[in-house]
């Protein structure tokens, strides 16, 4: 019998073992819905299902020298991935289409990019555009690959499947009502409640569970370098919350985003609204992305501050500890839970995209304990 050992880690092994059982068995379903937090390698394990399965190996799958493994592990098999991609990208020639002395960019070009990226950083939580979506063209040329003949086995992993745009997710799921011989299909999404129930009712559900803190520690600095060893402090982890990716993110941006994070709260308990005000405009806080994180540090700042007033354990202290509020006796739990409240409305209202984020923060600096202080 052919054994398989599908690499990640401890904490997701209940999920490897339940695969390779039935990769073991040979009742491996064709379609595949890994879900899960952003960043605790979902994408990682649909490259460790695809090389398993592409594998030829008679005895060890995968076992990382055959064809199948090194086609999987191929940046340029980009017709075997589908994510989500900006306008431009998705709509630009293929290289079927452009002469051999072009230098015009092909969809192949930037899929590419994409995926060299995953492949040096399956866990970043910052590859794609935030206006990028998987639009029903990236759908109909996989399901126009389908055409051509062939005995191999194929795996495509379809990243991000939550951003099917919605002509996108009806013709996939007409892809999924007659799944090709041989073919299979990994999905990974962190919203899969944004999915269509249809699709998921034809996949495998796996739900993947966030890493230890030792585990987010480690993997961080096997993508970053053991020179980054210093930088994944407990604040950083604490953030993570079991996602490898978060830790990378935030890493990179060091201390800069607690800081702003710690003034942000200290100037608005303050009154200190000038001051806030310029605070951010030097931060050049512009992107929706870049005040979203902002305000999930901002978030796990104040739920720390309810915990310490309940003795529950922090999980960003290095942070936590320079907010004081001795000052103001009025900021009681409840005051604390209606600003925790508040940030998450503003959170909301980021990704409506209604509102420029300056005007944002601005609006929540004001409100944040209004009728406390």
């Amino acid at each position: 019998m052919i054994e398989y050992r599908l690499k990640g880690p401890a904490s997701q092994e209940r999920q490897r073992i339940r695969l390779m059982s039935a990769l073991r068995e040979n009742r491996f379903p064709q379609s595949i819905l890994i879900d899960g937090p952003s960043g605790i390698g979902k994408k990682a394990l649909a490259i460790e299902i695809a090389k398993a399965l592409l594998c030829t190996d008679p005895d060890m799958r995968p076992c990382g020298h055959c064809f199948g493994c090194k086609m999987a592990a191929d940046a340029g098999a980009t017709d075997n991935w589908v994510f989500p991609m900006i306008s431009a990208e998705a709509n630009a020639k293929s290289s079927s289409e452009v002469s051999s002395r072009s230098t015009a960019k092909t969809v192949q070009d930037y899929k590419l990019s994409y995926i060299q990226k995953i492949f040096e950083n399956p866990y970043s939580i910052e590859i794609f555009d935030a206006a990028a979506e998987i639009s029903v063209g990236l759908i109909r040329t996989l399901s126009d690959s389908f055409a051509l003949k062939n005995d191999r086995v194929r795996v495509v992993i379809i990243a991000e499947a939550d951003r099917m745009n919605e002509a996108a997710s009806n013709a996939f799921l007409k892809t999924l009502e007659e799944v090709p011989a041989n073919t299979y299909f990994i999905l990974t999404t962190s919203s899969r409640e944004k999915m269509l129930q249809t699709i998921r009712s034809r996949c495998l559900a796996l739900h993947l569970l966030p890493l230890s803190d030792e585990e987010v520690r480690s993997e961080a600095v096997r993508i970053m370098g053991d020179e980054a060893e210093d930088s994944i402090d407990d604040d950083i982890v604490g953030l993570a919350v079991g996602s490898p990716g978060k830790a990378i993110y935030y890493a990179k941006s060091g201390n800069e985003i607690f800081n702003l994070a710690s003034k942000f709260l200290s100037l608005s308990l303050q009154n200190a609204y000038y001051e806030l005000f310029e605070l951010l405009d030097d931060a050049k806080i512009k992107e929706v992305v870049d005040a979203v994180h902002l305000l999930e540090v901002l978030s796990f700042l104040i739920a720390d501050l309810i915990r310490r007033q309940t003795g529950a354990n922090i999980r960003i202290p290095n942070t936590t500890s320079q907010i004081s509020l001795e000052a103001h006796p009025g900021i009681d739990v409840v005051a604390l839970n209606k600003a925790l409240t508040d940030v998450q409305e503003t959170i909301s209202r980021a990704f409506a995209r209604r509102t420029p984020v300056a005007i944002l923060l601005q609006a929540l600096a004001i409100k944040l304990f209004e009728g406390y202080k």
